[in-house]
């Protein structure tokens, strides 16, 4: 268990972002995460060490995700996510750097499926793009090519919208 555990700490935080990106739902990513490491601990031995344990994890979360989104069960309009606490600030600031994010956060969810992926993946995760490579079955310059379009099309939409 103390290798599982060491496994939960080394991850745990790196996979909730990905997992609250994905929801906009702090409490549902948390949900979320403590669910991926349940189905994990049950089906470690099925895993065959193909892509990076993290990798592996946050399929089971996507996966996991796109369950409850099929469901349709606690879908909360993004603008009602609970907000990432900014650090000790006055609270004109807080509020602009909340809203900075937010509109962040809405344009990475408006982009094609690969691009949001490759973004989360590659910002809130901090996967390499090898990792992502692996994890997509392409290659790493796919992953490299398709972030740097997802971010140029990501400033254009931003810029439009402002």
């Amino acid at each position: 268990m103390t290798d599982f555990q060491t496994i939960y700490e080394k991850y745990s935080l790196r996979l909730y972002r990905y997992l609250n990106v994905l929801t906009g739902n702090e409490q549902q990513a948390e949900e979320l995460t403590q669910e991926v490491f349940y189905r994990a601990l049950l089906h470690i031995n099925s895993f065959e060490g193909r892509c990076s344990l993290f990798t592996w994890l946050c399929s089971i979360g996507r996966n996991c995700w796109l369950t409850e989104q099929k469901k349709g069960r606690r879908k909360r309009p993004l603008e009602e996510a609970e907000q990432i606490p900014a650090p000790d600030c006055d609270p004109a600031l807080h509020a602009e750097q909340r809203d900075a994010q937010q509109r962040l956060r809405r344009g990475i969810l408006a982009l094609p499926e690969h691009y949001r992926e490759v973004v989360i993946l590659h910002i809130y995760c901090e996967m390499t793009f090898k990792e992502i490579a692996i994890q997509k079955g392409k290659s790493e310059s796919w992953a490299k090519v398709t972030f740097y379009r997802a971010k140029k099309l990501l400033a254009q939409r931003m810029e439009e919208s402002e």
